[in-house]
């Protein structure tokens, strides 16, 4: 399990900037920079389906990370492999506004 640091705390699942989900998938399987992955699980704590299903959860430090950035160093079959990793989102409205900070390029 992955140490997740989450500046998305417009994200339902965003408790504390940690994430209440229990796993996320990180998205960008043609990324080679960070700004190209994005956090597919991120949901609109301000839209309507969201605020409806919106329930007390507790953020988790340690969650699974379903990865999909191919190209990512920590990207172990589909798993990320990273001690922490951030995700960025300050103000995101939807999950193409989030990025997983942590990536780093094989290609570099």
């Amino acid at each position: 399990m992955t140490i997740l640091n989450c500046s998305a705390t417009t994200c339902v699942y965003n408790e504390n900037e940690l994430c209440s989900r229990g796993e996320i998938e990180v998205m960008g399987d043609q990324a080679r920079h960070s700004d190209e992955t994005c956090c597919g699980s991120f949901r609109d704590r301000n839209s309507g389906s969201a605020q409806n299903s919106t329930q007390e959860h507790c953020g988790c430090e340690k969650i699974n990370i379903d990865c999909k950035a191919q190209e990512c160093t920590y990207n172990e079959h589909c798993k990320c492999t990273a001690a922490a990793i951030d995700i960025a989102g300050h103000d995101a409205c939807k999950c193409q506004d989030t990025k997983c900070g942590t990536f780093s390029c094989k290609c570099s």
